[in-house]
């Protein structure tokens, strides 16, 4: 992968044996390998790791005295910065996820469809929406709004369907678009939420726990419980639905929890308050959640 506006080639030097790693590590796909803060014990790994193509994100030129908040962070009141960016920039990959939304007044449904090429400069040609195994009828002509996930971008275009295709197999021509709308999602900006979620010691493991997020972000969520559900540093996998307009989406992820505390809940009931880290999230899940930080900001826009 070409070095691009969000990612950059990590090179042998950058990584420190028995040192937690300063920044998350990428493969050419723009999937997560490690987490920021992991350690990597040997020269054989790093080898391996190296053999599949590394990017971190890059690093942003550090803001003129005075432009940001304490100890050089942004301004806790900032909004996201917009840009626009070619279609090329995105680098769209076959598997990519991408939501269709259809551009009709009264519909808020969004449609989770998958990259299967791009014909530069014709077309996107994309996976035919299914929900609960049914395939969704689209006429030709029809626009879109269509999000996609690039880095920690929310990136968002119109595009109308060319043309939608049965044979071989369901499939959509998306007209090719000149530019994309870009919004940079910071790992700290939270969007509150009020989600019931299920605690699990395993991936195929039996139910430990439950609790509340009460806030989410592209890193992490902070979860309310009337129980001890682990202890600090410890992994766990928790699983929970969330809700992007009239579609349910199911999430079952491994986190680790990295505080412990109190609060109170919306009844003024003390809980046990627990920091969590998400830890693989699939580009589907990360594009959920980026979604939820994305409604909870347009919000405060229209407020």
């Amino acid at each position: 992968m070409a070095e691009d506006g969000f990612l950059v080639p990590v090179r042998k030097n950058e990584i420190e044996l028995g040192k937690p790693l300063p920044f998350a590590i990428y493969d050419s796909d723009r999937n997560l390998l490690l987490n920021r803060g992991v350690t990597v014990s040997s020269e054989h790994q790093i080898e391996v790791l190296l053999e599949r193509g590394l990017y971190r994100e890059r690093v942003r030129p550090a803001s003129p005295p005075g432009a940001a908040g304490a100890g050089g962070a942004e301004p806790a009141a900032g909004k996201p910065r917009e840009e626009m960016l070619s279609f090329d920039a995105v680098k769209l990959m076959p598997g990519d996820a991408l939501q269709l939304q259809p551009l009709l007044e009264g519909q808020v449904e969004r449609y989770t469809v998958h990259v299967i090429g791009v014909m530069k400069p014709k077309s996107v040609l994309v996976t035919a929406p299914v929900v609960d195994g049914k395939l969704i009828f689209v006429r030709d002509g029809q626009s879109y709004l269509v999000r996609a996930f690039s880095g920690l971008n929310v990136c968002a275009f119109k595009a109308r369907v060319l043309k939608a295709q049965l044979q071989p197999f369901p499939y959509l021509h998306l007209a090719y678009p000149d530019s994309v709308q870009a919004m940079r999602i910071r790992k700290a900006m939270r969007a509150p939420i009020n989600v019931i979620v299920a605690v699990h010691d395993s991936e195929e493991g039996r139910q430990t726990g439950a609790g509340k997020f009460v806030d989410i972000s592209v890193g992490g969520a902070k979860l309310l419980s009337s129980q001890h559900i682990g202890d600090k540093d410890q992994t766990l996998w928790l699983s929970f639905k969330v809700k992007l307009g009239d579609m349910e989406e199911h999430v079952k992820t491994p986190v680790v929890v990295r505080s412990i505390g109190e609060d109170e809940d919306e009844q003024g009931k003390r809980m046990k308050a627990f920091g969590i880290q998400f830890g693989d999230l699939t580009q589907s899940q990360r594009l959920i959640i980026m979604n939820l930080v994305y409604q909870h900001l347009l919000k405060e826009d229209m407020q």
